[in-house]
């Protein structure tokens, strides 16, 4: 009986987790302390779905997923269906692909799942009165799901303690003229009718850049001292627009001068699968 019960901590951690991060969702006042749970539920779905199955993983989220239906809406459980589903792909992909690959693939994988709520529910029409954004969202868009796919695996390969290759994570020089040609065409004038594509591709491609810099400054930080880790971790609370900054900058050129190489990092050329 004890044994039959400690079986099933795991996955009803889980689906408490995944509803009451919906649930909460529903309340705006509420939303920030969602999101900050919501980050954790793509590690538990992983693990549920290593320990039990991707079946089980699936199956646990749609029922997490039906009970914060009639508190918080389909709405926000459409919304809330990118974490489980972070979970189960990368448990189904490891040890398939490089993790760099991984994470295009989930990054547009999520972009899909935007564009296709966008389509399905619409936006909210004081959205839509924002021309900056409407120009630029499918841009955006991508930048966000990126960056939520690297946390995430983040996320997953600390709690279920395997290694994922990111510190050694780097993507191929190919990204490099797309950036450039992008953010050309997005600045000039010599094509009006393709600047604002190409501002979304520029924007893309900080996404990118961002995860890169993050590779890079994470096998710097592990060589710091416990004082100076919580330092740099409270000015990246109170300063993460400058973090972003700082992290693309160090993935731009990261394609030129292989920092982690010049400080004696180690990096093997390929990544744990």
């Amino acid at each position: 009986m004890a044994k039959g019960m400690k079986q099933l901590k795991l996955p009803a951690i889980y689906v408490a987790l995944t509803a009451g991060s919906g649930i909460l969702l529903g309340t705006e006042v509420l939303v920030p302390l969602a999101l900050g749970f919501s980050i954790f539920i793509p590690a538990l779905c992983y693990v549920v779905a290593r320990e039990y199955g991707i079946a089980a993983a699936a199956i646990l989220s749609i029922a997490a997923l039906g009970v914060a239906v009639p508190v918080s809406g389909w709405k926000v459980c459409f919304d809330l269906s990118s974490f489980p589903l972070i979970g189960i792909l990368a448990r189904f992909l490891k040890g398939k692909l490089s993790l760099e690959n991984f994470l295009l693939i989930l990054g547009a994988l999520l972009f899909s799942v935007t564009l296709l709520e966008e389509q399905i529910l619409g936006l909210p029409e004081e959205v839509r009165q924002l021309a900056g954004f409407m120009n630029l969202r499918w841009g955006i868009y991508f930048f966000s799901s990126f960056i939520l796919a690297a946390i995430s695996t983040g996320v997953i390969s600390l709690l279920s303690r395997e290694d994922f290759g990111f510190k050694r994570l780097k993507f191929g020089f190919w990204v490099v003229p797309i950036f450039l040609v992008s953010g050309f065409l997005a600045v000039l004038d010599l094509f009006p009718e393709v600047k604002q594509p190409a501002a979304n591709v520029l924007i893309a491609t900080f996404s990118i850049f961002t995860v890169q810099g993050f590779a890079v400054l994470s096998s710097f930080v592990e060589r710091l001292s416990l004082l100076s880790k919580v330092l740099l971790l409270a000015a990246i609370f109170l300063f993460p627009i400058g973090a972003l900054i700082v992290a693309m900058l160090a993935g731009i050129f990261d394609f030129w001068f292989d920092f982690r190489k010049l400080k004696g990092g180690e990096r093997d050329g390929g990544n744990s699968h």
